[in-house]
């Protein structure tokens, strides 16, 4: 039985400490990529966000408030502007 991309997404999760950390592939400033198919390479962080809470709205990108950029615990993330995300 071939598995969906949620369930191959969330294999490559570890939710034994306070973040959820990304096992799978990092791109050289640390953050997790997935593979959704082929062709469609997402931001790990991102797509944890995004299944729980739909969307990141429009001119914002997410935070890590936990400060780890292998983090994809949707509760760490927050939508903010660039701007902030800088700080």
């Amino acid at each position: 039985m071939k598995r969906t991309w949620q369930e191959r997404f969330w294999l490559k999760v570890d939710k034994q400490a306070a973040c959820w950390i990304w096992t799978g592939y990092r791109n050289q400033k640390g953050y997790g990529r997935f593979t959704i198919e082929p062709g469609v390479q997402r931001m790990a962080h991102r797509i944890a966000y995004e299944m729980v809470y739909g969307a990141v709205p429009e001119g914002l990108e997410l935070d890590h408030l936990c400060r780890n950029r292998t983090c994809v615990y949707p509760w760490h993330l927050e939508p903010v502007t660039h701007q902030k995300n800088l700080k």
